[in-house]
């Protein structure tokens, strides 16, 4: 079931990439990003409420606070890549770069995430992304 929840995330990855794309051509990236963070605030609040759920930030390390400044540099960067240089490519790099950062983060188990130590199995999967990333790029 996670991967079904996995791909339907990428899904909406992908046409929010292209509609924050799309919003660029109206506002700037900051104002972009302030849209996207302010409804998906409204959205989580009354789901919130409806649940009767509240938050509880006390204990979280401080480091924890920076996945919103993260947040902003994803939409602000997608939002002027995709105006750019299209969805495709956007969602092509940004992908790549999730994966090598990810098997940085997997390897040393980084933010207590289970440790998946990297073996040379795998280069071949990262090369052949890569490749299928110089074919996007050169085409």
């Amino acid at each position: 079931m996670s991967f079904v929840f996995l791909l339907l995330g990428g899904i909406c990855m992908g046409l929010m990439t292209s509609l924050n794309g799309q919003l660029a051509s109206y506002l700037n990236i900051f104002e972009v990003s302030f849209i996207v963070h302010a409804i998906g605030v409204i959205l989580l609040v009354g789901y919130m409420k409806i649940r009767k759920e509240k938050i509880c930030l006390k204990g979280l390390p401080l480091y924890i606070y920076t996945v919103g400044f993260l947040g902003v540099a994803l939409v602000a960067s997608s939002s002027l890549c995709v105006s750019r240089i299209g969805a495709t490519l956007t969602m092509a790099l940004s992908v790549t770069g999730q994966l090598l950062v990810s098997a940085v983060i997997d390897h040393f188990g980084l933010f207590h995430v289970p440790v998946v130590k990297f073996n040379l199995r795998r280069v071949p999967s990262y090369l052949i992304i890569g490749l299928g990333l110089l074919i996007i790029i050169n085409t």
